[in-house]
């Protein structure tokens, strides 16, 4: 843990029904397993929540505070996934303090992380966070980048090119 280097987070709205859907709308057809549910960050909790969340390779996470309120908005991709980007934020006393609870929406881990990327900021635009938390930040994007990037196909669904004349359906060109 480093020594206090950065503000206390600035608190956001009571994440609700309301903020959850946002995040899960914004992922799109990235989204993945069932609805978020609040997992415990306290001291008793936290490190089989962190067990937990080393299986969620990417996805969005939303941090509360023992109120509720959005402390922090953020995206994993890959890299150790959430459970490592929720250790990164422990190593900030100010965080580690204030963070009570996560919600977590799971995304495919095949997706791309420009489409995550936007996600996340669709999410914050959704739940109307831009100038609301101090001097966090999130990717902007229009609606139209947004929405080209998360319906994209994922690896996981493209499949293998046919061979040709495989006997599947193919048919060349030429009259019979």
């Amino acid at each position: 843990m480093i020594d206090d280097c950065c503000p206390e987070t600035v608190a956001g709205p009571v994440v609700d029904a309301r903020a959850l859907r946002h995040a899960w709308t914004a992922l799109g057809p990235l989204a993945l397993g069932g609805w978020p549910v609040h997992c415990g960050l306290g001291p008793q909790h936290r490190e089989e929540t962190l067990a937990v969340l080393d299986e969620v390779l990417a996805g969005l996470y939303l941090a509360v505070d023992a109120d509720g309120r959005l402390r922090w908005l953020g995206k994993a991709h890959r890299d150790g996934g959430v459970g490592a980007r929720m250790r990164d934020h422990f190593r900030h006393p100010e965080r580690a303090r204030v963070f009570a609870g996560v919600f977590v929406v799971a995304a495919d881990p095949f997706g791309s992380p420009q489409a995550i990327k936007a996600a996340e900021g669709r999410t914050a635009d959704l739940i109307g966070l831009r100038g609301r938390m101090g001097p966090r930040t999130w990717p902007v994007v229009t609606e139209a980048q947004w929405l080209a990037l998360v319906t994209a196909q994922s690896a996981l669904r493209v499949g293998r090119p046919r061979p040709a004349g495989d006997g599947s359906g193919d048919r060349s060109a030429a009259p019979a």
